[in-house]
């Protein structure tokens, strides 16, 4: 009998010690542990103070040498992921919170996929682009990409909206370009104020228009 209990105890550890394992491995990290975990703990710490991070890298390709960003901008929305996506995909009201554009037109939507027109106003140049959307509700995503049949001045560019849930109450929205050409058409200092300026203010923007629950205004 004591053989038995102690083999019973043995068990019992053994099972305690497997549910202990299993609950400190990444796969079972909270939402709020799994969004936040790429990101350095001064980032963490900016995000979690409500303020925005800006990721910018600048390469050049092509044989003209044409600039080519890859950047990202982010930060922490005190709403529901399904409040956030659903708030943004509503594509006629981005002129709201996007920086500069003063028009925002959706030409078709048609199931996942829309053709957006957009002009942003600088003062000094009026720009143009058209852009392609691919909308994933279920991994709470939009993707763009330049539409080349549409009106454009920017010769190409493509990025992504993705809103990620941290807990019932937040979401963690990264406004990211994986590839932007400007084109001739474009002077240089707007091409770096577009990615270094417009996504850091943008995710601001966008925080701002959806704790207001559609409010506030630009």
């Amino acid at each position: 009998m004591k053989f038995s209990g102690f083999c019973r105890g043995l068990i019992l550890l053994a099972l305690i010690s497997a549910a202990t394992l299993s609950a400190e491995s990444p796969a079972s990290k909270s939402p709020s542990e799994a969004a936040l975990a790429r990101f350095s703990p001064e980032q963490r710490k900016q995000l979690l103070a409500g303020e925005g991070v800006y990721e910018p890298a600048l390469k050049y390709k092509g044989k003209a040498g044409e600039p080519s960003f890859t950047a990202a901008a982010m930060i922490i929305i005190n709403a529901p992921v399904e409040q956030c996506f659903k708030m943004f995909c509503d594509f006629d009201k981005q002129s709201q919170f996007f920086p500069a554009i003063t028009k925002s037109e959706v030409r078709s939507h048609e199931g996942n996929r829309v053709v957006i027109y957009k002009e942003l106003d600088y003062r000094v140049l009026v720009i143009r682009y058209t852009h392609i959307l691919t909308i994933d509700p279920e991994k709470h995503r939009v993707d763009f990409v330049t539409d080349p049949s549409g009106a454009n001045d920017v010769k190409f560019s493509q990025g992504f909206f993705q809103f990620e849930k941290i807990d019932d109450r937040s979401t963690l929205f990264t406004y990211g370009l994986v590839r932007l050409e400007p084109g001739i058409k474009i002077p240089e200092f707007i091409q770096k104020y577009m990615a270094s300026r417009d996504m850091p203010k943008m995710s601001v923007n966008l925080k701002k228009w959806i704790e207001s629950g559609g409010k506030w205004r630009k």
